[in-house]
C-alpha cells in the first residue's frame, strides 16, 4: 500500500484559500486555466515545485497576492523565492524589461551600499 502524501505549507494554503472562496477544484481550474488534476496533486501535497507564473494565476483566480504563495513555496521546497526580476514580471505585468532593469540596478546599489 503506497504512502499518502503529506499535506505541506503550500498544500494547506491552497486548500484554505480555495475553501475560503468557496470554490470547487473544478471552479478553481476554469478562473486560473491550471488543470483540475494538478490542482489536486497540488492541494495533496503530491505536487510542489510551481512556477512563478502558476502561482500568479492561483493567486489571480483566488484575489490574493502572490507573496503567499511565493512564500508557502520556498517554506515547501526550500527553494529560494524567484528573483527580482522575475517577481517584477509576474507581481507587475505593465512594468517593461527597462523599467525591471532599473529596479534591479537600484537594488544592487543599495546593496552595495550597505556591504
Amino acid at each position: 500500500m503506497k504512502n499518502a502524501p503529506t499535506p505541506t505549507p503550500l498544500s494547506k494554503l491552497l486548500v484554505s484559500l480555495r475553501t475560503n472562496a468557496g470554490l470547487s477544484t473544478w471552479k478553481l481550474a476554469q478562473r486560473s486555466g491550471i488543470d483540475r488534476s494538478n490542482i489536486r496533486r497540488i492541494e495533496s501535497g503530491v505536487l510542489a515545485n510551481l512556477t512563478p507564473a502558476t502561482m500568479q494565476k492561483l493567486a489571480d483566480a483566488l484575489d490574493v497576492e502572490v507573496e503567499r504563495f511565493y512564500e508557502a513555496h520556498w517554506l515547501t521546497t526550500g527553494q529560494p523565492l524567484p528573483s527580482l526580476p522575475t517577481y517584477f514580471r509576474t507581481k507587475y505585468r505593465k512594468l517593461t524589461d527597462h523599467q525591471i532593469a532599473e529596479i534591479q540596478d537600484f537594488v544592487d546599489k543599495l546593496q552595495s551600499e550597505n556591504k
